[in-house]
């Protein structure tokens, strides 16, 4: 499957393990029915990766947003603490 295949199926949990290991944080799960609200994004599971590796302006984290199998969206919060969106094509090309 190319990447641009992957793109329009959207991103897939297993993808983001792949990429980048389990998570060191997880706030919610796959099956909590209760709704988060944080920047926009409606999600019921947040996955956090502290100082993620590999990455040239060395991010404090990244944290991407899921409403049961699907992804909802993620950022990148740099050392500034600002935050900066990335959609699924720019994380599969990490």
């Amino acid at each position: 499957m190319s990447t641009e295949e992957q793109n329009s199926q959207g991103l897939r949990r297993n993808q983001v393990v792949k990429l980048w290991g389990t998570p060191d944080i997880t706030e919610g799960s796959l099956n909590d029915p209760r709704l988060r609200h944080e920047h926009g994004l409606t999600f019921n599971e947040k996955w956090v990766y502290a100082w993620p590796k590999g990455e040239p302006s060395r991010p404090r984290e990244r944290i991407i947003y899921w409403q049961r199998y699907d992804f909802v969206g993620a950022c990148r919060v740099e050392q500034d603490g600002h935050r900066v969106a990335e959609g699924p094509e720019v994380l599969v090309q990490r």
